[in-house]
């Protein structure tokens, strides 16, 4: 094997493990065979399968300005429902991506939701969300949404719900504007 090539890759791995590890969830240590695991599917949303999608979870949660939402209220547009914490450094990388996509897309359809799964609950979520000027959704998970829809075993974890109301998109980890744009225009121009 070239040292040099074998090098790199492991400089490579090492952070992203790292980060897969620090970002999996506060309860939970993850293994390096999982972090290397998680790595592999962070690169793009996974298509659930292509027979049947699997329906979203329906779930009724507080947002950040008081107001009730419920999933299936949302029914006809396309749903980018994240799973995030303010401790997660992945999620605040992602989040300016979901700011400038909600803002550009909501008019075609598409809606971003953030479920906060922070332990602290809006004490630690409200001030994180001010600071970026989140434009979407926010909540914070009562304690059984993540469960409806994992085990949730890395944060972030996106699903792109299309407008039936099924999940046709899993993303373990952080997605970029750049994978997630396309997949977003398909599914609301269908």
């Amino acid at each position: 094997m070239n040292f040099s090539r074998f090098s790199t890759h492991i400089f490579f791995i090492i952070p992203l493990a790292f980060s897969l590890i620090a970002c999996g969830t506060p309860d939970e240590q993850a293994s390096a065979d999982n972090a290397q695991s998680s790595a592999e599917q962070t690169a793009s949303p996974q298509n659930s399968s292509q027979q049947e999608f699997k329906e979203a979870p329906d779930f009724t949660l507080e947002t950040m300005e008081g107001t009730s939402f419920t999933l299936s209220d949302q029914r006809g547009k396309v749903i980018v429902l994240n799973f995030w914490a303010t401790w997660c450094a992945p999620c605040r990388k992602e989040i300016p991506d979901f700011i400038e996509l909600h803002k550009k897309m909501k008019d075609d359809g598409v809606l971003f939701a953030g479920i906060s799964v922070d332990e602290e609950g809006w004490d630690a979520v409200r001030p994180f969300a001010n600071d970026l000027d989140i434009n979407y959704p926010i909540m914070v998970d009562n304690g059984s949404i993540s469960n409806e829809y994992g085990p949730i075993r890395a944060i972030p974890t996106t699903f792109i719900i299309n407008k039936k109301g099924q999940v046709e998109y899993v993303a373990p980890g952080m997605v970029t504007k750049e994978k997630l744009q396309p997949i977003l225009e398909k599914l609301a121009n269908r």
